[in-house]
């Protein structure tokens, strides 16, 4: 997730007396504050060891760049750079994949000895010819998966869809040896369609979440390859029974960590409001949701864990009082606990941090500070022990940092 904004100094100075006022009225009323973190930064360029995310005229990058957390090992993806550095969690470069067409030799790791008997340790550089990284994920046995594009010529186009079949997934063992690919129905499958979201399991099991424009198709396999689940998602038959005046969107797809299980995050968006409606939620509300689909029975459960709705603003109009919706948290993930973490905005800079069990049952929040008006990028991701973490950055340098939200649950 990218964020941009420029302000100047004045108002920069009163938005954050201003959240600083919110903050400390939220900390009196019981709701103390998430401190992050933050382990260690890079700096922008090219060499083995930064970070590319500006092109000319300080522009963002349009290739994708993100984060991976697993077992304290930060995997970033620089797709401006065709890299992805691997770095220990006190910000040492100790693996790097990188296209030698688009990255300088390195010179702090040299090349890996893939044949070298050591199966625990790696560090050294491996060069590959990537042509567009998108997402990446982990396994245990520190398993690479890489999204790419495949050749023009492989490409596949669907014309019943209306799409491109382009993308694939390509994988890495902990030496950076390459194994064979997973496509659609597996090793050597055809295409993906674009691709929202890789997940990996408790049992390195790799999900692989697609969106088209007008549904979802969600590929399971196990951590050989082989394909377990495929399941297509269309807008027009989600698991929400129609209603007058509200409107479902299907917003995320997430799998359970510990069982065969997809969770179908959709908010229902009031259409209008008031006595007529029956409705007594302003216009525009949104009421969010988890609806769990079980793939062994291909069937949903009878009631979805209903997400708390954010409290609306009220602000002046002439003599009139205007209420504003607030927006829907944002999804973070689940917990291989079976937590559920969603984060909402509730001032500039300031957020929301709540765990809900799988009832549904508010099992603690916090007060998050993210400071958005400085930064030009953010990459927040959940790992599948409840931390939360993210790659962050302004115009001269990128932060990685973290919040332990996993403590949040302590004693629980």
């Amino acid at each position: 997730m990218t964020h941009q904004s420029r302000r100047m100094p004045a108002l920069l100075l009163a938005a954050a007396c201003l959240s600083a006022l919110v903050l400390a009225a939220c900390q009196r009323k019981g709701i103390e504050e998430l401190v992050s973190t933050e382990l260690y930064s890079l700096s922008m360029g090219k060499l083995e060891d930064q970070i590319d995310l500006f092109q000319f005229e300080d522009a963002m990058s349009t290739r994708m760049n993100s984060i991976f957390m697993r077992d304290g090992w930060f995997y970033v993806a620089n797709g401006s750079s065709s890299k992805i550095m691997v770095f220990s969690s006190y910000g040492d470069l100790i693996y790097l994949l990188y296209n030698p067409q688009t990255n300088p030799v390195p010179t702090l790791l040299g090349p890996v000895d893939q044949n070298a008997a050591d199966t625990v340790t790696t560090r050294g550089s491996v060069a590959y010819p990537f042509t567009d990284i998108g997402r990446i994920a982990v396994a245990s046995d520190r398993t690479l998966y890489v999204e790419d594009a495949v050749a023009d010529a492989m490409a596949v186009k669907d014309n019943d869809q209306g799409i491109l079949r382009s993308r694939v997934i390509l994988r890495f063992d902990r030496k950076g040896k390459v194994l064979p690919a997973l496509g659609e129905e597996g090793i050597g499958g055809a295409p993906f369609p674009f691709i929202f979201a890789l997940h990996v399991t408790a049992s390195d099991q790799l999900v692989v979440v697609c969106r088209l424009p007008t549904r979802w198709q969600v590929f399971w396999y196990s951590r050989d390859g082989a394909p377990l689940y495929r399941v297509d998602i269309g807008n027009a038959n989600l698991p929400v029974k129609p209603k007058a005046g509200q409107t479902p969107v299907l917003i995320d797809i997430v799998p359970d960590l510990q069982s065969p299980l997809l969770y179908l995050i959709i908010d229902s968006y009031t259409d209008v409001a008031g006595p007529a409606s029956g409705s007594s939620a302003p216009a525009d509300a949104v009421v969010a949701g988890a609806y769990k689909l079980d793939l062994r029975t291909q069937s949903y459960s009878a009631n979805p864990i209903v997400f708390p709705q954010n409290p609306e603003h009220r602000t002046r109009d002439g003599l009139k009082t205007v209420r504003i919706p607030a927006p829907p948290s944002d999804f973070l993930g689940v917990s291989t606990s079976g937590y559920f973490y969603l984060l909402a905005a509730t001032d500039n800079n300031l957020y929301t941090l709540q765990i809900l069990d799988r009832n549904g049952r508010l099992a603690a929040q916090r007060r998050v500070v993210i400071e958005d008006s400085e930064l030009a990028f953010r990459d927040l991701h959940l790992d599948s022990n409840g931390i939360l973490y993210g790659l962050m950055a302004d115009r001269t340098r990128a932060r990685i940092a973290l919040w332990r939200s996993d403590l949040m649950l302590k004693g629980k």
